[in-house]
């Protein structure tokens, strides 16, 4: 007897949290998502085998099987929750911009039995004006079970569990209201972000205990999403009369399953679930280039990013000297990132040295994707930031490179260890802070949280912040005065890398991979102020709204690409002026335009 073929990821994902469900005695849920499971996977034994046993469970929990007219009740009920939960989002998705979203999903609310929550969350409102804490809570809880969407219903009760002095409960209202703030209100991101930390400080949860707590509301607000999400497609087929999917969109879905585990085996997407790498199958599509072809050439404007599974590519940067070499990537490599966030002309030539096979993500798609699933946007970042960190840190070495391998000067060590900056630490307004801030295009609720969670320091002129070499722990904005990024080059000297003004972000790579830092920075003419973050105020970030989030992950991962772009130009400069041999592509006359030998889109 063979054995059945293991699931998909995807499919385990779902089997999980089906079965999650289950054990928590949620027998419908589990029941849809098991139904969802064998539309992936209709021949799959094990899930139909699943589906009977949880539906055995829920009529042995009920006790009997339920009569015509009970049955009948009960799927009323479950409608008019449904519908609630549809227009909730519908109200939703309205505010964030998303018309289509919402008529769909107003179109199931009205297919549905509709339970009203404007009623309860009005007496709830009234209640709290006459200090009635405990019924308002009730009818504000009614109110937020039809539709946890409602940002207003989170307020208020809120408010009614401060009065009724139950403050963590107060604290996981105020975080879900915190959730659900829509885009472009600061105001209420800085009021909402006050009372929560008024509530952890009462309660005495800092730290990791309020990013668990922080996470919890999220991931239970979030659930409720997937759920809703789940069934639209389904939902909308049935009023639509649909027997279900065309064949054609079956081996579609087939198809993304299948690009899906191979993406899954990059690690560049390793901190995707399942179910986002099944997403971003969307963006993806595979395709394979011959020897000697090239991928794309210094100056064009493509944004997709490539991943390489197989073979070998060389990045080359033509100049009026020759062609010189940057780098070679082999299976694994990511490579176009940078084009695709600081979103300007391609820096070099890419060109395959042997057959290669690449999943293409398309640019446009993948914005897409982003901007609809802030989630996924905030760990795709994160992947790029901690690949464009190792690739700074490459760039920096090959400085090394050019010259004889020698000590650094007694000398220097000698000043570098007289200059060595004591920071003190100085009392500045928050306003000064967020307006610096504000200036690089943070706002909303990273802001105030970069605000809470930094420290202001100052360093003397001319003395170093941090050496190449020391252990890091902290990442920088200028406030005043000028940084001086350098790095002794043996046989060379110190050579600037850069010279950083008010609003420039440095130091922020120790805080990415956790490896020593790999330059000097010093105060450059004058003394220096900075604003100083840790480890600390990164997570904080990262545990609020994931499209805050991303907006700030977006901008370290410009300002590293536009160091990297920077430290590449002095790699060809240094090259240049040590005599390096230039790649000679007159040499290898089958150099050729971009000709992929076949076009293999999956998604």
């Amino acid at each position: 007897m063979t054995s059945s073929p293991q699931p998909p990821d995807d499919l385990k994902s779902l089997t999980a949290l089906a079965k999650s469900f289950s054990d928590r005695g949620m027998f419908e849920e589990a029941i849809d998502l098991f139904q969802l499971a064998l539309r992936f996977d209709p021949e799959n034994l094990g899930l139909k085998l699943n589906l009977a046993q949880v539906r055995h469970q829920q009529r042995k929990e009920q006790g009997h099987k339920r009569g015509s007219e009970d049955a009948v009740r009960e799927q009323i009920r479950r409608n008019a929750i449904d519908a609630a939960h549809f227009l909730g989002l519908a109200r939703l998705y309205d505010e964030r911009g998303k018309p289509v979203l919402a008529a769909e999903c107003l179109a199931i609310a009205r297919h549905k039995d509709l339970a009203n929550p404007w009623v309860h969350r009005l007496r709830g409102k009234l209640l709290l004006q006459e200090n009635a804490y405990e019924e308002a809570r009730e009818e504000l809880r009614t109110a937020q079970r039809y539709n946890p969407f409602d940002r207003q219903i989170a307020e208020l009760l809120s408010r009614a569990e401060v009065g009724l002095g139950a403050q963590r409960e107060a604290l996981e209202a105020t975080i879900d209201a915190f959730l659900l703030l829509p885009d472009g209100d600061p105001r209420s991101s800085q009021r909402l972000g006050q009372q929560m930390k008024q509530l952890r400080s009462a309660l005495g949860i800092e730290g990791e205990a309020f990013q668990r707590l922080f996470g919890e509301r999220r991931d239970k607000l979030q659930m409720a999403f997937e759920r809703l999400d789940m069934q639209r497609d389904v939902l909308l087929a049935e009023m639509a009369g649909s027997e279900g999917e065309t064949p054609q969109k079956k081996d579609a879905q087939n198809g993304r399953i299948e690009l899906a585990a191979r993406l899954r085996d990059f690690s560049l997407w390793r901190r995707l679930d399942d179910e986002q790498i099944f997403q971003l199958t969307q963006a993806a599509h595979v395709e394979r280039h011959r020897a000697q072809s090239k991928i794309f050439e210094l100056g064009s404007t493509g944004a997709d990013i490539f991943v390489l599974e197989e073979g070998k590519v060389t990045v080359r940067r033509p100049t009026s000297y020759g062609s010189y070499e940057l780098g070679t990537l082999e299976g694994g490599a990511v490579f176009g990132e940078v084009n695709f966030i600081s979103r300007s002309e391609r820096s070099a030539d890419v060109i395959a040295l042997e057959d290669c096979s690449f999943v293409r993500f398309d640019a446009t798609d993948l914005e897409v994707l982003i901007q609809e699933q802030p989630e996924i946007g905030v760990q795709i970042y994160l992947s790029f930031w901690q690949g464009l960190a190792q690739k700074l840190r490459g760039a920096n070495e090959q400085l090394r490179t050019f010259f004889a391998d020698e000590q650094m000067p007694e000398d220097l060590l000698a000043m570098r260890q007289e200059n060595q900056g004591i920071a003190g630490q100085i009392e500045v307004k928050s306003e000064v802070t967020l307006k610096l801030l504000r200036e690089q295009g943070i706002s909303g609720a990273e802001l105030t949280t970069l605000a809470n969670f930094s420290q202001v320091k100052r360093f003397p002129a001319g003395s170093f912040i941090f050496h190449e070499g020391d252990e890091g722990a902290e990442m920088y904005v200028v406030l005043e005065g000028q940084v001086m990024i350098s790095k002794f080059i043996p046989g060379g000297g110190e050579e600037a890398l850069a010279i950083l003004r008010r609003g420039d972000f440095f130091g922020e790579m120790a805080l990415i991979d956790g490896e020593p830092r790999s330059a000097d920075a010093k105060a450059f003419q004058g003394d220096v102020s900075l604003v100083a973050f840790n480890d600390e105020s990164l997570k904080e970030v990262l545990a609020m709204d994931p499209r805050s989030a991303l907006d700030f992950m977006t901008l370290l991962c410009r300002l590293i690409c536009k160091r990297l772009r920077e430290i590449d130009e002095k790699v060809i400069g240094w090259r240049i002026m040590s005599g390096a041999r230039p790649v000679d592509d007159l040499a290898h006359p089958e150099v050729r335009g971009n000709t992929p030998m076949s076009d293999l889109r999956t998604a």
